[in-house]
């Protein structure tokens, strides 16, 4: 053979892949692919979060819309001195994520009870509160009732009207805890709030409503949703 053929055999032979070669190529293919899949798991897990969030906020804003718009058409008629009848009251019972408030005013119209309420028309008292479902699941329960002319039991002998009997609605909605409290004054550029509203023959002006919402996760914390609700009427009964 001659010099020159054995040169070349050197070269094809020098050229080729070795084990180890090999071997790192599959390690940086194996690393590239793990951090690809940890990736899209990632953008996966945060779609199905944001997804979640997104429609947990949709359902209650819906709630949330359906309150304010409740609280808007409170009813107060122009009494000087205010009525206890049509007034507003609050009842605080803790704070944060665990609070579990309840409040109750007198308004008209269909938010909360309806369109086929038979006393939506007129000025009736809902109250809101915090309540466990047959299921024992904490929820937002509605009861309304007519202001005046209440159907009792005629069997019974000096039978006295009790809301708390009625039967509550709970609002389809995933809020665990329900916080609020009443603007009392302004001092300065501050305004001063109240936990509890015990002026019962007023209604506040200003209402500051604190929703937490169940948590996305197991271990991390309730979503919070804020809103501070004008009620229009609430001049006249401070006349």
């Amino acid at each position: 053979m001659s010099l020159s053929c054995q040169k070349t055999n050197k070269r094809a032979l020098c050229s080729g892949i070795t084990l180890l070669e090999m071997l790192i190529a599959v390690c940086i293919l194996a690393m590239v692919t793990t951090v690809t899949y940890m990736v899209f798991s990632t953008v996966t897990t945060s779609w199905k979060k944001g997804m979640t969030l997104s429609d947990d906020l949709h359902h209650g804003d819906f709630v949330i819309e359906q309150l304010v718009m409740g609280l808007r058409s409170a009813y107060c008629p122009d009494i000087r001195g205010g009525s206890a009848m049509y007034g507003f009251w609050s009842k605080d019972s803790g704070d944060g994520s665990s609070a579990n408030d309840s409040i109750s005013w007198v308004k008209v119209g269909s938010a909360l009870v309806g369109k086929d309420c038979p006393f939506a028309g007129s000025p009736h008292r809902v109250k809101l509160s915090m309540e466990q479902d047959g299921n024992g699941k904490e929820g937002l329960a509605i009861r309304a009732w007519r202001i005046q002319g209440q159907i009792l039991d005629k069997d019974k002998d000096n039978e006295q009207f009790d809301p708390d009997k009625i039967a509550p609605v709970f609002l389809p909605s995933k809020i665990i805890a329900f916080n609020c409290r009443e603007a009392w004054q302004k001092v300065g550029d501050e305004i001063d709030w109240k936990d509890e509203w015990t002026e019962t023959n007023r209604i506040p002006t200003l209402i500051e409503l604190t929703f937490y919402l169940e948590p996305l996760k197991d271990g991390e914390s309730p979503v919070e949703i804020k809103r501070a609700v004008g009620i229009p009427v609430a001049p006249l009964s401070w006349q």
